[in-house]
């Protein structure tokens, strides 16, 4: 009880103090900057995140005006799920998202938006923290439900309006129904759903029912069909749902948003050829841009139609893989770099430091590379190395005290998402992790004190 209790507190006082921050940020940040590139920019509110407000925005106009839902939005460029979770958000509290001029609207009732997010989110704390209660004791039950609670990555997230609150609920509750390891059609039904949003809410997971599949094989055996199938079903019922919505919209059936397949061309590309022939990652750039004139001249491409965008979007695709084979060296040296960045953790830097910094602009008016930036390196790698080094003492427990179901679903999630997401190099993809980090930690925590206990 004394633990329970604890528990929790926990959940309650990690609330408390995310709504704080939340309000803080909002009383602090809800205005706009002329940045050195003598653009107007809201300070929470720039990048992507702009991006699902003007689309929110968008939607609530074009429902507004009695446009049938599938027939609203644009280009599936971007995930699907947070612009939509926007549009109920605001619609419940009656927040306009855009002002006459096209800017995001200054208004302090954005706060409950934060807020709504971070109910949601230590509710799926509660709820994973029911199962997990079923296999481990209390103590080591605190230690996860803190970490969730407290860890400062996960915490200063819930006060952004970036996709990746949600994105941790939708991965916990996902997360617990997984380690039911239940072989129950509805369950797994069920899951397979819940999946299917968390590849709405961001386009990383769509590959991420592989290592599921493949650990059902694992624990199931012979029995992993049933489970797996229905698992399959669910998933399967939000892509045709989000086909369906394109083809109505464009008259294109497809699933993946756009962004998931330049991402190499983009990211990558320039840095292979850069390297391949020792020339300037601009000059790299300007040959990519030469092709892809070439070919869309070649093939009379017109980028104001959906269907030829996505002929062009598979092309990029396309040269991305065939260069990436052709360079293999080159390939997986730039990987394996950007993946040990990847893994360094930065807590402040893409809430706190993106309110404060430009978010484009001059090189020097951004975070990255800035005094402060660099400065704070030697305390993230500490940081880094201490969560590291307890969860690896939390793998070892897990694997000789036989929880090894528990620990095979969270390394291999470790694993699929350092695999889709290192390559990139930004530390803001790697918060997810720190969702199956979690168990290997409390684990590890509570290794640690009992191994303290004895001597």
């Amino acid at each position: 009880m004394f633990f329970k209790n604890k528990i929790y507190l926990s959940l309650l006082l990690g609330l408390f103090i995310s709504t704080l921050i939340s309000i803080n940020y909002v009383s602090k940040y809800d205005t706009y900057e002329i940045s050195s590139d003598n653009l107007e920019n809201h300070q929470m509110i720039k990048g992507p995140p702009g991006i699902y407000w003007q689309q929110a925005h968008k939607l609530k106009k074009d429902i507004k005006n009695n446009k049938n839902f599938f027939e609203t939005g644009d280009e599936y460029r971007n995930p699907y799920l947070p612009s939509k979770i926007l549009f109920i958000f605001s619609s419940l509290i009656d927040l306009e998202l855009i002002d006459e001029f096209d800017n995001i609207k200054i208004d302090k009732k954005k706060t409950f938006i934060l807020i709504f997010q971070t109910i949601i989110y230590y509710l799926s704390v509660l709820f994973f923290y029911k199962e997990i209660k079923k296999e481990f004791d209390e103590k080591t039950s605190l230690y996860v439900v803190a970490f969730l609670a407290f860890e400062p990555t996960l915490l200063l997230f819930h006060s952004s309006f970036w996709s990746e609150s949600i994105f941790f609920s939708i991965q916990l509750i996902f997360f617990t129904l997984i380690i039911k390891n239940s072989k129950n059609i509805t369950i797994n039904f069920i899951a397979g759903f819940v999946l299917g949003l968390l590849f709405l809410q961001r386009s990383v997971a769509m590959l991420y029912i592989f290592p599921v599949i493949f650990y059902y094989i694992l624990i199931f055996k012979k029995n992993f069909i049933k489970p797996s199938i229905f698992l399959i079903c669910g998933y399967f019922i939000v892509l045709i749902f989000i086909g369906y919505h394109n083809y109505s919209r464009s008259g294109v059936f497809y699933i993946s948003p756009t962004q998931s397949k330049d991402g190499f061309y983009k990211y990558m590309l320039p840095s292979i050829i850069s390297k391949k022939d020792n020339i300037s990652i601009s000059h790299a750039k300007d040959i990519l841009k030469s092709k892809e004139k070439t070919w869309i001249d070649k093939n009379k491409i017109d980028l104001k139609y959906e269907k030829d965008l996505l002929l062009y979007y598979n092309f990029l695709q396309n040269q991305s893989f065939k260069i990436i084979i052709e360079n293999p060296v080159i390939s997986v040296k730039h990987v394996l770099k950007k993946t040990m960045h990847f893994v360094v953790l930065d807590p402040l830097r893409h809430v706190h430091y993106y309110y404060k910094y430009e978010y484009k602009g001059k090189p020097e008016t951004r975070y990255y590379k800035s005094e402060t930036h660099m400065n704070l390196i030697p305390f993230r790698i500490i940081y880094t190395l201490l969560i590291y080094l307890i969860s690896f003492c939390g793998l070892i427990y897990l694997f000789k005290n036989n929880k090894k179901n528990h620990l095979l679903i969270a390394v291999l999630s470790l694993l699929y998402f350092t695999a889709v997401c290192g390559w990139i190099g930004n530390t803001r993809y790697f918060a997810p992790c720190l969702i199956y980090l979690s168990l290997l930690f409390g684990n590890g925590l509570n290794f640690i004190g009992n191994y303290i206990k004895k001597l």
